[in-house]
């Protein structure tokens, strides 16, 4: 029991030392006070120090640790108020709460026996006194009342073995629950400071996750910036081909040249010297932008079987795509596919809506710009 006051006053010590070396914040602590699990533990607090024996020394300082640990739940509800420490701050406060109490009725029994030794004290002295003055008044009876008062005194002498005992039984079974309680402290303790390792490493992963984040979207919005300057360089440049057989716009699927079916012979899939020279110069276009990847598209319009549309539209397109190999871009960026009449953009059922039908585009599109906006998705 001395080693326990020893270690309870140092570990009290050590804290009120640990907490000087401190600089002290002045952070507001009113809605930390008025938090469920402080006023709780500050109420038990008040409960027990109402009812407190004056020399229960024990029980004080299982109260100044359950002090302790109201100040922590006030520090860690003011630091976030969501914690999820201040559960177990609670527990512990409680817990030493309950050892104060334990000490306490410790105490009480202590002063109660102290108490019932000093009645009996008084009792033999009354005896003895009492003996004296009958040896004295009736030296007769002496021999039957120092009878009488020696079984008086036998019964006493029980009567103390008796409460000697259950006093060590009292001790015992006091120093038995107290190292019951310390130990729980300390697990729950342990457990604490484990939860609060796991809250800081999870703060940090969650940092570093968020600072890749911060990092792959500037990434991405710089290489979209720059996709998009080059797209606005490539089309200035495209745009200089801009003329009545080639038409240059913009749309969501990227850069489009839509090229007349007159820049073909009629009905056949050659490709005239007015187109292959324009050709000769997208292909120099995309030499300098190597992100470009182009999608070839034959169209006609409805006149002829579909059939007969479809594969004189395969032809062209495959046609336009070889000519640009042989000007040097590397197939796996090119693509040529016919599409007969089924991607009209005019109304067939007029000479001027099928002379626009009957196109070849081709649909320039960054793939870098793609790349990063589906990473942005």
């Amino acid at each position: 029991m001395k080693n326990l006051k020893i270690l309870a006053f140092g570990l009290i010590c050590a804290s009120a030392a640990f907490a000087a070396g401190q600089p002290t914040p002045a952070p507001d602590t009113t809605k930390a006070e008025q938090s469920p699990a402080y006023k709780a533990c500050m109420d038990s607090i008040g409960a027990v120090e109402a009812t407190l024996p004056a020399k229960a020394l024990n029980a004080k300082l299982a109260l100044l640790e359950a002090k302790a640990k109201a100040s922590d739940i006030k520090n860690e509800v003011t630091k976030n108020p969501k914690s999820t420490l201040v559960g177990p701050l609670g527990e512990n406060c409680q817990l030493y709460v309950e050892i104060a109490k334990a000490e306490a009725e410790i105490a009480n029994r202590h002063k109660h026996i102290a108490e019932n030794w000093e009645k009996r004290n008084a009792t033999n002295r009354s005896i003895e006194a009492i003996q004296e003055q009958i040896a004295n008044a009736r030296s007769g009876k002496v021999s039957n009342l120092a009878a009488d008062l020696e079984a008086e005194r036998q019964r006493l002498a029980q009567t103390k073995d008796a409460m000697k005992d259950q006093e060590e039984k009292l001790q015992a079974e006091m120093q038995q629950n107290r190292e019951k309680f310390l130990a729980e402290a300390a697990e729950r303790e342990a457990a604490l400071k484990a939860a609060s390792e796991r809250e800081a490493d999870l703060q940090k992963q969650l940092e570093a996750e968020r600072l890749a984040l911060e990092a792959e979207k500037k990434a991405l919005a710089e290489e979209r910036a720059k996709a998009e300057a080059r797209q606005r360089e490539a089309m200035d440049k495209l745009n200089e081909l801009q003329s009545k057989l080639i038409q240059v716009s913009k749309d969501a699927r990227g850069i489009i040249l839509s090229m007349s079916d007159i820049l073909f012979d009629v009905d056949k899939a050659t490709l005239k010297q007015d187109l292959k020279t324009s050709l000769a110069k997208v292909a120099g276009i995309l030499t300098v932008y190597q992100q470009f990847n182009v999608s070839i598209e034959g169209n006609t319009d409805n006149t002829g079987s579909a059939e007969h549309n479809m594969k004189l539209s395969q032809q062209r397109a495959d046609n336009v795509m070889n000519f640009l190999v042989e000007q040097g871009i590397d197939a796996s960026r090119l693509t040529a596919k016919g599409l007969g009449m089924t991607m009209p953009v005019a109304d067939n059922n007029t000479k001027e809506g099928r002379q626009k039908n009957r196109r070849v585009d081709l649909v320039i599109q960054d793939k870098a710009l793609i790349d990063a906006e589906k990473k942005a998705e």
